[in-house]
């Protein structure tokens, strides 16, 4: 992909795990393709999806640190910022309680401050100041919760990153997302979730619409294995353990993995973002496609 606009700087900081390689690939045409979307007089909004464990985070933050090198004003944060409480998802969990997809401790479409998050993306893109919270993981044995800490947004900026393992997701049927399960043999790893289960929680995409609708350019993050995710969270969490002292047990991890992976399906099969960045084994970078231009 050719670079768009000037050259941007290369930044050196231990805090990318990423090579050379992986930065010709992927993130220099990435980076030159979003300084290209640069506007004079409003917020750009730049979407980062992908399945658990895919780097998002790190991502978003390496973004952020070049367009600030480029003397852009550019802030990162995530959907899971605005998870509800811990107290109102152990509520929420207790209405649902024959549904496993709602017994998990966060994640699902229905435990997002929706109005709050779009509120916030609303006024970000109109250069109005914000605090953003902050969502402990830690907190409560790796149930997390929302944090006393909040990040100031003040005055104008060019882009905002803004990530999450849903962003993106589209308003499906039961039916349809038991066809992708099945297009995916996911029947081998686990037992298909019954449809009234399924349904509850797809009732919720409707809300999440307009959310995305404030999206302007959209990467998807893609490994070359679904299974892949399982063994990149469990090491996230090892991390978050070894940072904070608690989090989540290896068999909740794994749980919460099985439960996301048919809308991780749904992502990665209906979601036509505008580059996908494709992840092999070793987590590496190695490939960027544009699928809107296929």
């Amino acid at each position: 992909m050719a670079a768009i606009g000037k050259d941007l700087k290369q930044i050196s900081n231990p805090d990318f795990p990423y090579s050379s390689v992986q930065i010709e690939r992927c993130l220099d045409p990435l980076a030159h393709a979003i300084y290209g979307l640069r506007k004079s007089s409003e917020t750009v909004i730049v979407g980062i999806q992908g399945g658990q464990g895919t780097g998002k985070t790190t991502l978003a933050s390496y973004l952020v640190s070049r367009l600030l090198t480029e003397g852009c004003h550019a802030v990162s944060f995530s959907i899971d910022d605005f998870y509800t409480t811990y107290d109102d998802r152990r509520f929420f969990a207790a209405q649902h309680s024959d549904n496993p997809f709602y017994q998990l401790p966060r994640g699902m479409p229905g435990t997002h401050r929706i109005a709050a998050l779009y509120n916030t993306l609303s006024r970000l893109k109109s250069g109005g100041d914000v605090d953003l919270p902050v969502f402990d993981k830690s907190a409560y044995q790796g149930h997390g919760d929302i944090s006393n800490c909040i990040e100031k947004v003040r005055g104008r900026q060019d882009f905002v990153i803004f990530e999450g393992w849903c962003i993106g997701m589209p308003v499906v049927t039961s039916d349809e997302l038991l066809a992708i399960c099945h297009r995916q043999n996911l029947q081998d790893f686990s037992p298909f979730p019954a449809h009234t289960h399924l349904d509850v929680v797809l009732a919720h995409l409707e809300q999440y619409q307009r959310l995305w609708g404030l999206i302007d350019f959209l990467t998807m993050l893609h490994p070359d294995s679904l299974f892949l995710h399982e063994r990149w969270r469990l090491e996230q969490e090892k991390g978050l353990i070894a940072r904070k002292g608690t989090g989540m047990p290896d068999a909740q991890v794994r749980d919460m993995f099985r439960h996301f992976l048919p809308f991780t399906c749904l992502c990665y099969e209906k979601l036509v973002p505008d580059l996908r960045i494709h992840i092999n084994k070793e987590h590496g970078y190695y490939e960027m496609t544009s699928p809107k231009l296929l």
